[in-house]
């Protein structure tokens, strides 16, 4: 989607650049992008994304709430603060880790 077609003024050009939205429309005010268009399939296409995206998001915190429950209802010579401690710190470890793998790519 990097490659757009750029309006300055919306008005002018609106009518014939819409037909064809094979590439986004970026429309400017003042030298300033302040809007794009885009396909009705490629929306379709993001908002797709944006929901299977929270869905798994919602599912993966509601399994990390499970195991939290699950690891606290285990008897442990740790206390709660200390289980919190190391969860937390396997967290910020495998963030770092993807942050890792997403700056190689």
């Amino acid at each position: 989607m990097t490659d757009a077609n750029r309006i300055a003024e919306a008005s002018v050009a609106y009518g014939s650049a819409v037909a064809d939205l094979q590439r986004p429309l970026i429309l400017e005010r003042e030298g300033q992008p302040l809007a794009v268009l885009i396909s009705f399939e490629e929306y379709r296409r993001l908002r797709a994304i944006e929901s299977n995206d929270e869905a798994r998001r919602q599912t993966n915190w509601s399994a990390l709430s499970d195991l939290l429950a699950e690891v606290h209802s285990r008897p442990s010579s740790y206390t709660p603060a200390e289980i919190e401690a190391e969860i937390t710190a396997a967290r910020a470890e495998v963030r770092q880790e993807h942050r890792g793998r997403q700056r190689s790519r």
